[in-house]
C-alpha cells in the first residue's frame, strides 16, 4: 500500500479517508447483511418443503401396521398366497402372515434349519430336512409357503378357503404356533393377538420349545386383518411418497376443522319412518332400512342381546346415498357412495382401530362384544384409536366421481358367526337408493 500513498497527492489521500472509506464501510456491513438474508431464505426455500415431506413421511409411516418393506412384499406375494390357499384349502392370506410371524417376510431361511414358515416341529421330528441359511429361489419361497400352509391345515382341518370367523382362524394360528393339542385362549396368545388393541401390547410369548419372550411384532389375527386390509382394496393415488404423505395429512387436518364446524347432530338422519319403507313391525325394528337378506355368505343377525352396541345409525352423515349390490369376498358387505363429500360416523360404540397402507388406503374397524364392522376406503381419519361412541365422527368421503367416493361398509356377527347385510341396520329414512 505504501507504494501507493507515494504516488498519490496528499489532497486525495485526505479524500479518500474522509469521504470514501466511511462509505465503504458501511456498504460492506449492507452487502453482507443482505448476502447472509439471501443466503438464509434460500436455504429456508429449499429445506422447508423437504422438512415437511419428510416429516409427514415419517408420520405417515408411524401408522402402518406393516412396514413400507413388508407392504412391497405383500404385492409382490398376493396373488402367489391366495393361490397357495386356495390349494390347500384356507383363508387367501395365510400363507403370508405365517411368513411374516416366523421370519418378516424375508426371502431367506434363517440360521435355525426351520425355514422361512418356522417348522420346527417337522425338522426336529425329522419328517423334513434342515432348510440350509441363505437366500432362497422364488420357487423355493413357494414351496416353503406350501409346505407351511400344509401344516398350518392339518393342525385345523376345519377350517377353509372362505372362512371368517375370527374365533375359528385365531384358534388355527395358536395350533400353528403352540401345537394343536394347545388349550390356551387365542385371545391370551401373544402369538395371535399381540397389537391387536391397548389391552394387547408387549404380550409374553412362550413358543412350542418352551421359551419366552417379550413381543413387539404383531400377532397374527391383526397382522391377518392387515394384509387383508391391503388385498382388498389395491387403489393407488399415483402420487409418490413424498406428495402423498403431506397430501394426506393436510386433507385429514381439514377434515378435522369440518368436523368441528360441522352440527353433526342436526344434520343426521332421524329415526322417522318412511311409511312405504318401514318393515313390518314383526320382522324388524320399525326404524330399520329392510329386513336382513339372507343368502350366500350372509347369515341371519341376532336379535337379542345389548341393543346398545347394535349397529343402528348410518354411516354416511350426507344422505340419501346411492348402494351397489352386496358381495361377498375378503369383506363381505355393500358400497355406499353419497353424492358429495360427507363425514363418515360410528354405526355403533366400540374399540376404533385404523388401517392404513403406503398407497394411501384407510380403513377403520370398530369392534364391541357382539358386533365387528369396517368402513373400508376413506379419504381420511377425523378420529383417533381408542373407545368412541355412536355416531362420532370418524372420517370423510369424497362423493361421486372422485377417487373415494364412499365407503364398503360391513359388518360381522360375533353372536352368530357370520356377516350380515350391513343395509339392514340402517334407520329407514336413510335407506339408500340402489346405482343405477
Amino acid at each position: 500500500m505504501e507504494w501507493i500513498t507515494g504516488i498519490l497527492p496528499g489532497w486525495l489521500i485526505e479524500w479518500i479517508r474522509v469521504y470514501v472509506t466511511p462509505f465503504l464501510k458501511v456498504q460492506v456491513k449492507v452487502m453482507a447483511r443482505a448476502l447472509l438474508s439471501g443466503v438464509t431464505d434460500t436455504l429456508l426455500f429449499l429445506s422447508l418443503p423437504l422438512v415437511i415431506s419428510y416429516g409427514s413421511q415419517a408420520l405417515w409411516s408411524s401408522r402402518f401396521q406393516l412396514t413400507a418393506a413388508q407392504q412391497t412384499q405383500l404385492e409382490r406375494w398376493g396373488s402367489v398366497s391366495q393361490i397357495v390357499a386356495y390349494i390347500e384349502d384356507v383363508p387367501p392370506v395365510v400363507p403370508l402372515v405365517l411368513w411374516y410371524k416366523e421370519s418378516g417376510m424375508r426371502e431367506e431361511n434363517p440360521d435355525n434349519c426351520e425355514g422361512i414358515m418356522g417348522l420346527y416341529s417337522a425338522v426336529t421330528s425329522g419328517a423334513l430336512p434342515c432348510f440350509p441359511p441363505g437366500p432362497l429361489s422364488v420357487d423355493e419361497v413357494i414351496r416353503q409357503l406350501r409346505l407351511g400352509t400344509q401344516v398350518f391345515k392339518s393342525y385345523c382341518p376345519d377350517i377353509a378357503y372362505t372362512t371368517t370367523d375370527p374365533r375359528l382362524i385365531k384358534k388355527c394360528y395358536l395350533y400353528y404356533n403352540a401345537g394343536p393339542r394347545s388349550r390356551t385362549n387365542p385371545d391370551d396368545s401373544a402369538y395371535v393377538m399381540n397389537g391387536y388393541d391397548a389391552a394387547h401390547q408387549n404380550m409374553v410369548l412362550t413358543d412350542i420349545q418352551g421359551r419366552q419372550y417379550r413381543l413387539t411384532a404383531l400377532g397374527a389375527w391383526p397382522t391377518h386383518i392387515a394384509m387383508q386390509m391391503q388385498v382388498a382394496q389395491r387403489r393407488s393415488s399415483g402420487l409418490p411418497p413424498i406428495i402423498l404423505a403431506p397430501v394426506m395429512l393436510f386433507q385429514e387436518l381439514w377434515d378435522k376443522i369440518w368436523t368441528m364446524t360441522e352440527d353433526i347432530e342436526q344434520k343426521r338422519p332421524s329415526d322417522v319412518v318412511l311409511e312405504a319403507e318401514a318393515p313390518a313391525p314383526s320382522e324388524t325394528p320399525a326404524v330399520l332400512c329392510r329386513a336382513p337378506i339372507v343368502q350366500g355368505c350372509f347369515i341371519e343377525p341376532h336379535s337379542d342381546g345389548d341393543t346398545s352396541l347394535r349397529p343402528n345409525l348410518s354411516p354416511l352423515l350426507l344422505a340419501p346415498f346411492q348402494h351397489g349390490e352386496l358381495m361377498c369376498g375378503l369383506f363381505p358387505g355393500i358400497d355406499l357412495v353419497p353424492p358429495k363429500a360427507s363425514l363418515v360416523l360410528a354405526p355403533m360404540p366400540g374399540y376404533l382401530t385404523r388401517y392404513t397402507d403406503g398407497r394411501g388406503n384407510l380403513t377403520i374397524q370398530i369392534e364391541n362384544d357382539e358386533w365387528t364392522l369396517w368402513l373400508i376406503g376413506l379419504r381420511s381419519y377425523t378420529a383417533g384409536e381408542g373407545m368412541i361412541t355412536a355416531g362420532d365422527a370418524v372420517g370423510a368421503v369424497s362423493g361421486v366421481g372422485s377417487q373415494t367416493p364412499g365407503v364398503h361398509y360391513a359388518v360381522y356377527d360375533k353372536i352368530t358367526a357370520g356377516f350380515v347385510d350391513p343395509l339392514s341396520s340402517i334407520p329407514a329414512d336413510a335407506c339408500p337408493s340402489a346405482n343405477r
